[in-house]
This record gives C-alpha cells, structure tokens and sequence, in this order.
C-alpha cells in the first residue's frame, strides 16, 4: 500500500498517517495526533491524491476488519477480568459479551437483525398536519402582531 504512494510529496509522512490509521482502528484524529499532522492537512491530501485517497479507503476497510474480528473474539472468547477481595488481586474471571455475539448474529442472519417498518402514506398525512399547523401559528403569530401595532 504504502508503495502505492511513490511520488507523492509527503509519501514518509502519509505512509505513517496511514499506519497509524490502521493501528487506531480507522479513528483520523488519533492518527493525525499520533503523526503530528492537522486533520485539514489530511483531508486536503486526501482531495487532491486520489492515490492516496484509495489507500486511506483500504486502511479503513482493514481496521473496520480488525475491530469485527476483536468484537468476535470477546464475544467467543471472553476478556479476563481480575476478582479483587480487600483491595487485592485473588484470582481472575472470564467475561464474555452477549451485546457482541449479537451484533455479530445481526451482521450474519437476518432474521436476527431490527425490523423496522415505515408506513409511507402514514408519515405523509403526519408531516401534511404538522405543516399546517405551524402554516396556522404562523398565520395567528402574524395576525396578532399586526393587532398589537394597531392598539398602540
């Protein structure tokens, strides 16, 4: 990837920007920290170097690939948590995470996944209402304004 960038002017830098990418899980802001670079400098990079641009695309992909794989892992796995008892370290417990086993059943099966319905004529009447009304106070804030100028 980082061959990718030969000739372009900051090709050092914008490899160790993309590294840092990578390693920070596709966060700019932790890699532009981590590189010492503005983020408008980046972005400007990324507008003008298609190259890069395509590059930083593949690194986010590969990140957003290390985190599902992290994510499954905890889930499948667990983490070790340390058990304390007065203050002190007496032993260690497995935790795993059923939040990620399911997003990662929802990523995979479908009929895992939110269904969510939208009745379309429904939220047209809904929107058609609310516009009327607020057409209405407009109306009134407006008649009312024009009495109040006319009383004094």
């Amino acid at each position: 990837m980082l061959t990718m960038l030969t000739g372009f002017k900051r090709s050092k830098k914008a490899g160790r920007f993309l590294r840092e990418l990578r390693e920070n899980g596709g966060f700019v802001g932790k890699a532009c920290e981590a590189v010492r670079v503005s983020k408008p400098a980046v972005y400007g990079w990324r507008k003008r170097h298609s190259i890069f641009a395509s590059a930083w695309d593949r690194v986010v992909e590969l990140a957003t690939e290390d985190l599902e794989k992290e994510a499954r892992r905890r889930a499948y796995d667990g983490v070790e948590e340390p058990v304390f008892y007065q203050g002190e370290v007496c032993g260690h417990i497995r935790k795993f995470s059923d939040n990620l086993l399911m997003f990662t059943l929802k990523a995979r099966k479908p009929e895992y996944r939110d269904r969510i319905t939208v009745d379309v004529n429904k939220l047209d009447a809904d929107i058609e209402r609310e516009l009327a009304l607020l057409t209405a106070r407009g109306q009134a804030d407006t008649s009312s304004k024009t009495e109040s100028k006319s009383i004094h």
